[in-house]
């Protein structure tokens, strides 16, 4: 079995929501031969901890854990530089020990793949760069510092060039990349965060049937953070309780507070919703996916304004396969995994209170379907097949040999099943054909 090095600044025991993608790497890709040798902090200060993570690591998965500092003068003015050396030491001894054949990075924060080009360069194995947001290529940056956006294009343009195969998570963040870097567009592939079918199907049997009568249960799981606000989906939720529909609502949201510092239990109360709404805290993930299995409306809140990319829970839901509610952008990123998963949802505009109410009274006839169900295509998604298909790039760089920056092989989005023996066809970021 070979061995593929990956480094990301997150994995087991953080329950940031890049963890599952990387978790999901290390348990499947031992059924297509290879398995991963991991260097990571054990969690970051600033986001959450489920030490239960750390038992679903696979025992083949060696991991070198490298502490991130804490100090507050390291946060402060180091912030993810300070955690780099100690990294790159550590990524150095895993290299020795483990003899990988390739190497994976994850971000962000995107500084983690200088160091996948500092070990391409000094020990000649193929590198996958794998962004689960945009860098620089969002323009997120062009209104701030000049010189620091300067900076950090030119940091990207880097990674970019002397990767063998940069990997976008969603067909618009791929789009805007190969627009960006028309001259080497062939190395830019989808590969898309997903699920475990495998949980999901396991907590079927724990779901006891709605009786009739009972409210329905709306459930949104996860951080409330860049620039979403939850307000227009309570006004929604006074509507829908209070009009003519007068629809029974229990909504309950699991999580840490908002970043912005909102009182969120406040403006429940304000609006005479304590009777609605619940405020349940954070929660391990194990009863994240069974409170997700057994809601009859899953609530999904992206990012104002955002077509490029999905909220990471997205796939999750899928997984539980119950109606979606998403508040966010319609014609984008969001759009398209949506109308592919096969599920019940609708999109509303997340600062329109009378959209929102509108979409929970029509999602409300779905929401005494059998629980939970399958989407047509939701398959797709699951880690397990998006795991063979990173291993069918690992062996695609490998088989071409080091260095050669040209992983993609002109092969565009991957589609296709678990198998890596499926073709992986040619098709345009456009379309996003098969994420």
């Amino acid at each position: 079995m070979r061995t593929v090095l990956i480094l990301t600044y997150h994995f087991p025991p953080s329950a940031a929501s890049g963890s599952f993608r990387l978790l999901g790497f290390a348990q499947h890709l031992p059924a297509h031969d290879w398995r991963a040798a991991v260097v990571a902090p054990p969690g970051l200060p600033w986001e959450p901890i489920d030490a239960g993570l750390l038992e679903q690591v696979p025992a083949e998965t060696s991991v070198y854990s490298v502490p991130y500092l804490t100090s507050r003068v390291a946060r402060k003015f180091a912030r993810y530089k300070g955690w780099f050396p100690r990294a790159l030491w550590a990524a150095e001894r895993a290299i020795s020990e483990q003899k990988p054949e390739a190497i994976l990075t994850s971000g962000p924060p995107h500084q983690v793949h200088w160091m996948g080009l500092l070990l391409k360069r000094r020990h000649k194995l193929p590198w996958i760069a794998d962004f689960r947001d945009p860098w620089y290529s969002e323009a997120r940056l062009e209104t701030g510092n000049r010189f620091e956006s300067w900076w950090i294009k030119k940091q990207e343009s880097a990674v970019m060039h002397h990767a063998d195969v940069v990997i976008a998570n969603a067909p618009g963040a791929c789009k805007l990349l190969r627009s960006a870097y028309p001259r080497i567009r062939s190395k830019f592939v989808t590969l898309p965060n997903g699920y475990d079918r495998e949980k999901f199907e396991g907590l079927a049997a724990e779901i006891a049937p709605k009786a009739a009568g009972e409210p329905i249960r709306v459930v949104h799981a996860g951080a409330i953070y860049v620039g979403r606000d939850p307000l227009p989906l309570l006004d929604a939720v006074k509507m829908v309780s209070e009009g003519p529909d007068q629809i029974a609502l229990d909504v309950r949201f699991f999580g840490p507070p908002p970043e912005n510092g909102m009182d969120l239990s406040k403006e429940v109360s304000v609006r005479g919703l304590d009777e609605r709404v619940s405020l349940r805290g954070q929660v391990p993930y194990a009863k994240a996916l069974r409170e997700m299995a057994g809601a009859d409306i899953l609530l999904l809140m992206d990012s104002p304004g955002r077509t490029v990319g999905v909220p990471a829970k997205l796939y999750e839901y899928i997984g539980a396969g119950r109606p979606i509610l998403a508040l966010g952008e319609p014609g984008g990123d969001l759009s398209l995994v949506l109308e592919q998963c096969g599920l019940p949802f609708r999109i509303a505009p997340p600062d329109d209170a009378a959209a929102i109410a509108m979409a929970l009274v029509e999602l409300s006839r779905d929401a005494r379907l059998p629980q939970p169900v399958s989407g047509r295509d939701s398959h797709r998604f699951s880690r397990e097949a998006i795991a063979g298909r990173l291993a069918v790039l690992l062996d695609r760089c490998v088989g071409q040999g080091q260095g050669q920056g040209q992983g993609g092989a002109d092969q565009g989005i991957l589609v296709g099943e678990d198998s890596r023996s499926r073709a992986v066809e040619s098709v345009t970021a456009p379309q996003g054909v098969g994420i």
